[in-house]
């Protein structure tokens, strides 16, 4: 049974739609939030201590410009001692102009000329510039230090400590601007980490403590189990397939009796393919495909697959032969369904159709079957099914291995026969060389010879008896050399692959060419295969019948039966020439030895009787062969 459902009866989850909330996007957006905040606490402590490092230098270049005024008014009160004071001035003078010019000091000054730092920048130098340093310069000129230098220097003191005051008061603002800043940003982080910390307890922690829990209560048994509704999030969409899942988990475990049943069920028609298939594949290599060997095999599939009759069709040169049937199925039957089975038998370019079933109009179902074996189909195994149920997978895959299985050996039994008939034709052909090579040679020679003899006795004519001998030896050797021609024709002659009725019907043609007499054919070895051997014995007992009654009988109309009656084989051939006395037939004769030689090797008997119109009627009588086809090849040095 199936553990798949419907969706109508057990949908699973959907998908989350757009706009609902979401557990990653809610720790995306604190995570954000915290690291936003944290980015922005940085710039600000960045930016304020570029700041502040540029102004705390600023207000040490103005707190030296206090220290280099003094150092002016110093290098004047040394000119009015007498002292050479006046290149210290000067360098003093230009140490002040550097001073107050350095770009450190500048980039600390604001840009916007209302600002009061601006303005006490701009008031030194304007002081710098017009009072305190020309009346430096006018002072280094008299010998004593005037009074209003020192007033000068007081107030350019006195203006540089606003300056630097100044400057000062923008360094704390901003200090103080950044201790708000982080402190602000140190509040958020705090209140953003602990929403985060809630948001994850109650939308990730909790849910999955839920789904533990209920993991823990189904791994004991307990399939009652239910992960609570909770938001259409990731976790929520898990809970939902969760309880999908454990409402499977309980349906599964109630029927996992019925699906131990069927899983039992499925090895035990696995354990019997397998024996079907071994026993098969054992039966059709240890031994030749017999009838019988087919019969038990036909009779093993009725059994597992179920099958209430069967049987086996083979295609055999252009014939159906009817191997094994079982059941009680009539002969017209039997015919009928062989017929239509065996439809596409043979050689074939088109892929082979595989297992097929057909109804007839009374509702009952026959299951073909084909033996093939490459792209060539040795039969089929016509099947009539038990009921109207349709055949299952494993039952069409086991049908149609099997089916390749007895193909095979076919196939392969048809490549033995065809190799034990090349190897015995070999075989003849090696014979009537050397009989040609050798004992051909010697006759003519003798024929030579006597011919000789007899010219030499005409010019002296012997006595009559010796003539006599003469004549019969000369008779004796073209009787030697007939036989001999017949021999090697025999061994000469060739069953091709088309069989035993193809060799009959050329052998027929021929004798009709040859004599002109007619001859009437009845073949009724329908389906009926012999060995190479007994082929052969057959089709030369046959040629030496009609060779006698060339020579001999003088007759107007020859008839050649083949039957099969169910003991055995019946071979026929008669003639309504001059006849023959049953009594006075020359038994040793060297054709009828032959003949009953032939007969004795195929396990049957030769008859010769008086025909019913006054000829002569050749019986031969043989069991046929119990194996389809004769694996066994020739024993070395037979001729046939």
């Amino acid at each position: 049974m199936s553990t798949q459902h419907s969706t109508d009866s057990n949908p699973l989850p959907s998908r989350r739609k757009p706009g609902s909330p979401s557990v990653v996007v809610r720790l995306g957006a604190w995570i954000a939030a915290i690291a936003c905040l944290a980015v922005v606490s940085i710039l600000a402590s960045i930016t304020v201590a570029e700041l502040s490092s540029g102004e705390a230098r600023a207000i040490n270049l103005a707190g030296s410009l206090r220290m280099q005024s003094y150092v002016i008014q110093a290098a004047v009160g040394q000119r009015s001692e007498g002292q050479q004071g006046v290149p210290n001035l000067e360098q003093a003078l230009a140490d002040f102009e550097v001073r107050y010019r350095s770009p450190a000091l500048v980039r600390a000054i604001p840009a916007g000329t209302g600002d009061p730092v601006r303005i006490a920048y701009t008031g030194v130098g304007e002081f710098w510039r017009e009072r305190f340093r020309p009346a430096a310069l006018q002072a280094s000129a008299n010998p004593a230090m005037p009074p209003s230098l020192q007033a000068d220097t007081g107030e350019i003191v006195s203006r540089i400590d606003s300056l630097v005051a100044l400057v000062e008061q923008g360094l704390e603002a901003k200090l103080q601007l950044l201790r708000l800043v982080q402190g602000v940003s140190l509040i958020l982080l705090l209140i953003v980490g602990a929403t985060a910390v809630f948001q994850l307890k109650t939308h990730v922690l909790r849910p999955l403590d839920d789904l533990l829990a209920s993991a823990r209560r189904v791994r004991l048994g307990d399939f009652g189990v239910r992960v609570p509704p909770r938001e259409p999030d990731e976790l929520g969409q898990l809970g939902e397939a969760f309880n999908f899942m454990v409402e499977d988990l309980s349906r599964i475990y109630s029927q996992l009796e019925s699906r131990v049943q069927e899983k039992t069920e499925a090895l035990a028609r696995s354990n019997q393919s397998l024996k079907l298939l071994y026993r098969t594949t054992r039966a059709l290599s240890e031994r030749a495909v017999t009838r019988a060997t087919l019969l038990q095999l036909l009779q093993e599939v009725e059994q597992v697959i179920g099958i209430r009759a069967g049987a086996l069709c083979l295609h055999r040169t252009g014939d159906v032969d009817i191997a094994a049937v079982t059941g009680a199925l009539d002969p017209e039957q039997v015919e009928a369904l062989c017929q239509a089975g065996c439809r596409g038998c043979g050689e074939s370019s088109e892929p082979l159709e595989g297992v097929t079933t057909t109804e007839s109009p009374g509702g009952e179902r026959t299951i073909t079957v084909p033996l093939f074996d490459g792209n060539r189909n040795h039969g089929a195994m016509v099947l009539m099914q038990a009921d109207s149920e349709n055949l299952e997978a494993w039952q069409i895959e086991l049908l149609e291995t099997v089916g390749r299985h007895i193909g095979g050996a076919l196939a392969t039994t048809q490549r033995n026969e065809e190799r034990n008939r090349l190897a015995l034709l070999d075989e003849r052909s090696v014979i009537a060389r050397e009989l040609h090579d050798s004992l051909a040679q010697s006759l003519s020679y003798l024929k030579i010879q006597v011919t000789r003899l007899q010219s030499m006795l005409s010019r002296n004519p012997p006595p009559e008896p010796v003539n006599d001998v003469v004549r019969e030896l000369r008779d004796g050797l073209n009787e030697a050399y007939r036989q001999l021609r017949e021999l090697l024709t025999t061994f000469r002659l060739r069953i091709d692959g088309r069989g035993l009725p193809a060799a009959i019907d050329d052998t027929v043609q021929e004798f009709r060419r040859r004599t002109g007499i007619t001859l009437v054919l009845g073949n009724h070895l329908s389906g009926v295969e012999l060995a190479p051997s007994r082929e052969i014995h057959v089709l030369q007992i046959i040629r030496e019948a009609l060779s006698n009654i060339e020579r001999h009988a003088h007759a107007r109309h020859v008839s050649v039966t083949l039957e099969n009656d169910g003991a055995g084989l019946h071979v026929t051939v008669e003639d309504d020439g001059i006849g023959i006395d049953e009594n006075a037939i020359p038994m040793h004769r060297y054709g009828i030895v032959i003949m009953r030689d032939r007969a004795q090797s195929l396990g049957g008997e030769l008859a010769m009787l008086p025909g019913a119109s006054g000829g002569t009627r050749v019986e031969l009588r043989f069991p046929a062969s119990a194996p389809l086809h004769d694996t066994n090849p020739p024993a070395q040095g037979s001729t046939p």
